[in-house]
């Protein structure tokens, strides 16, 4: 059965990468797919690249104009989600490298997830390798250099931390459906997906790194900290009450966004597990601390984990 395959591309100033991500595109074992774009606003050279690879592949690349100017990646990505319509939809950052068979084995990878039934919320993600801007591998696995442990995509962990980084995953039409639209309390466009697919969907995961994520000075989300700076980074935030207040808040608000778009389509026990997370907000002392434990509301590491339960 033939299906429908888009890429979605969110740009912003990203001239200085985009032609090597774009060709890494063109340059997939598999072809069958379209480009849908949307710019956020760019003020460099990436409207005049768009445009030269329109030239060059006019049935594949299709470009989304509005007057909602600059929304932030998550919302752009949110838009370019709205206006999607594949059978299978990836997502994909403009200044990163995609293997060669990454499509290819990704719809592998969902086609067995769904086992036949295309009703059912799907997400595959995988392992990356990290670069530095010149394209240099500075590492050969971003799960193990961030401490992410993928077997850990469920949605009591997922609460707290995300794991999943959108530029790997691949959902379906039914993931889509149920996802959109992205609400303003979505931390990230990927930590939504990644909940939405706990709480009512099934997921996998690729260890074989997809991708090379690229690392550098513009892209303020993939900052290299040296060790010195991470315990730096600990100890001060160990101590700042409404540091910690704000992480709390920021994801029960977004516990309370998933409840309300899951209600009708998750179990009792997942309801059950929402509504004990987004009591966290009006909890604190043993009280919070019994939560985190009672359910394993934990971060991916053993530090952050006990840090966070310290200071409830």
């Amino acid at each position: 059965m033939q299906v429908s395959v888009q890429i979605l591309l969110a740009t912003y100033n990203g001239a200085r990468f985009l032609r090597e991500q774009l060709d890494s595109l063109f340059n997939q074992t598999f072809q069958d797919f379209t480009v849908l774009l949307r710019d956020d606003g760019s003020t460099d050279d990436t409207l005049q690249i768009i445009e030269e690879y329109q030239q060059k592949f006019p049935d594949k690349i299709n470009v989304l104009k509005d007057n909602l100017k600059n929304l932030g990646a998550t919302q752009n990505f949110g838009v370019l989600l709205e206006n999607a319509s594949a059978d299978y939809i990836f997502f994909c950052d403009q200044d990163d490298v995609w293997v060669k068979h990454k499509i290819e084995l990704s719809l592998q990878k969902i086609k067995a997830l769904e086992n036949g039934n295309h009703e059912v919320p799907c997400f595959i993600f995988s392992d990356m390798k990290a670069t530095d801007e010149a394209g240099n591998i500075t590492d050969h696995s971003v799960w193990n250099k961030l401490l992410l442990h993928p077997e850990y995509c469920t949605l009591n962990r997922l609460l707290i931390q995300n794991i999943p980084h959108g530029c790997t995953m691949l959902i379906n039409k039914a993931m889509r459906n149920l996802a959109v639209p992205i609400p303003k309390e979505a931390i990230l466009h990927d930590h939504w997906m990644a909940l939405i697919g706990a709480a009512c969907g099934k997921s996998a995961y690729i260890e074989e790194p997809l991708l090379l994520l690229r690392n550098h000075t513009q892209n303020v989300t993939r900052k290299k900290n040296s060790l010195s700076d991470k315990i730096k980074r600990f100890s001060s935030n160990f101590w700042s009450k409404d540091q910690y207040e704000y992480f709390i808040r920021i994801r029960v608000s977004q516990a309370k966004a998933l409840k309300e778009r899951v209600a009708n389509h998750t179990t009792q026990e997942q309801l059950n597990l929402l509504d004990d997370f987004i009591s966290l907000e009006k909890t604190s002392g043993l009280e919070r601390k019994k939560l985190f434990l009672q359910h394993k509301f934990y971060r991916t590491t053993f530090w952050h984990t006990l840090k966070m339960i310290a200071r409830a």
